[in-house]
């Protein structure tokens, strides 16, 4: 790396050049950026094609955020030695069945992977996020990709229940430390895959004598999980930690609570209106819709260059402490409009007015774009003039 290379670019892109000298001091043949991608591809011999593998940049940009340049080394050369140097990737179902995992990721967690069966191998768990499946080996952590699992011959299904029965067989409970009620804080050292047991049935509902009562869990980041009993004092402060440790994480998951509903499935905590958590529940859902956005919109950006309006999802608060989101859709513009409670319009020379989300549905219609969770909306332009005079007509305050 040349001097200037210091100071040339944006800082994702100095870091890159950064881990490509690494990946080429590690005696990889070929190895390039991905500037879309934010990713380094490799090549162990010279060629074309697909590459080997890919190191993807940004969670290891963020740890390093702060981080001295010894650290800072550090943390690319144990990402380089971890990808370049792995084992062998099995090749049969029965080599690769035993060393499956699940773990729970954000919706939007490896968005910018290359496609072609490189992608990772993922399926809807709960709003926001997704279940994918890890290779667990004695070094290393590799994800499954699509390709990866088409070589073996079995259905997608069964490499996901391979990966829960795994970790369903080494699953326990742990011991009581006092009577209930009581909180269980499960601190990961990448080995204990405590987040992805909530994706094992009945494993949450089994603590219930644990903490003293309907188990409610917080997730806010891949190697935490905060499990306590269903008491609204105690959860409206869970609710406030949560929110800044999923705030600060570098590998975010959620800040928001999740427990048991009738038939024992885990899904989302609910409250409804005059609950005495239904600002706080609402709150978590907003602020987890917000950052899946945000980092939806960020490799939108990237993709659509300045062919398209990527809407952006806001948070706003009502004079008694409650939020709500809202998107803008401008008059002019060519825009991918994403899930909001509200509709922003800003007409030239008026008012401008929100309309809710129900409202415009009736009115507008409404299609989902192929392939992008979570959901936006193409909308070329603002309806005919008729139907905005009936929007604005329903425009209430928020």
């Amino acid at each position: 790396m040349g001097i200037m290379d210091r100071f040339i670019g944006s800082p994702r892109d100095r870091f890159a050049r950064q881990v490509l000298a690494a990946a080429r001091g590690a005696g990889v043949a070929q190895a390039w950026y991905d500037r879309t991608q934010f990713a380094v591809g490799y090549r162990h011999e010279q060629g074309t094609g697909e590459p080997d593998g890919w190191l993807y940049l940004g969670n290891v940009f963020r740890e390093c955020q702060g981080a001295t340049r010894a650290q800072r080394a550090g943390r690319i050369a144990g990402l380089v030695t971890r990808a370049v140097h792995h084992a062998a990737l099995p090749k049969t179902w029965a080599a690769a069945r035993p060393h499956l995992r699940p773990v729970l990721r954000s919706g939007t967690f490896a968005l910018g992977a290359p496609r072609r069966g490189r992608a990772p191998l993922r399926r809807p768990a709960l709003p926001y996020l997704d279940e994918m499946v890890v290779l667990d080996r004695d070094t290393s952590m590799a994800y499954v990709s699509e390709g990866l699992a088409a070589t073996w011959g079995v259905p997608a299904d069964e490499v996901f229940a391979a990966a829960r029965d795994n970790l369903a067989a080494r699953a326990t409970l742990p011991q009581p430390s006092g009577p209930p009620p009581t909180t269980l804080r499960f601190a990961d050292d990448g080995n204990g895959y405590f987040v992805s047991h909530l994706l094992l049935d009945g494993w949450l509902g089994d603590l219930a004598p644990l903490v003293g009562g309907r188990p409610v869990a917080f997730v806010p980041d891949h190697n935490t999980l905060v499990v306590t009993a269903d008491e609204p004092a105690a959860l409206g402060r869970l609710f406030q930690t949560a929110e800044q440790e999923y705030r600060d994480a570098v590998r975010q998951v959620s800040p928001h609570a999740y427990t048991l509903d009738a038939y024992g499935r885990v899904v989302p905590y609910r409250a409804p209106d005059g609950h005495p958590l239904a600002a706080a529940v609402r709150r978590a859902e907003a602020v987890l819709a917000c950052a899946e956005y945000q980092a939806q919109g960020q490799w939108l950006d990237r993709a659509h260059e300045a062919d398209v309006v990527v809407a952006t999802l806001s948070i706003a608060s009502r004079p008694d402490g409650t939020v709500f989101t809202f998107a803008t859709w401008g008059e002019r513009e060519d825009t991918l409009l994403p899930s909001a409670d509200h509709v922003a319009y800003a007409p030239d020379g008026t008012a401008p007015f929100l309309v809710a989300w129900s409202a415009l549905a009736r009115e507008v219609d409404l299609v989902p774009v192929a392939g992008l969770r979570p959901d936006r909306y193409r909308l070329p332009s603002w309806p005919p003039a008729p139907v905005m005079e009936r929007l604005r007509a329903v425009a209430t305050p928020p």
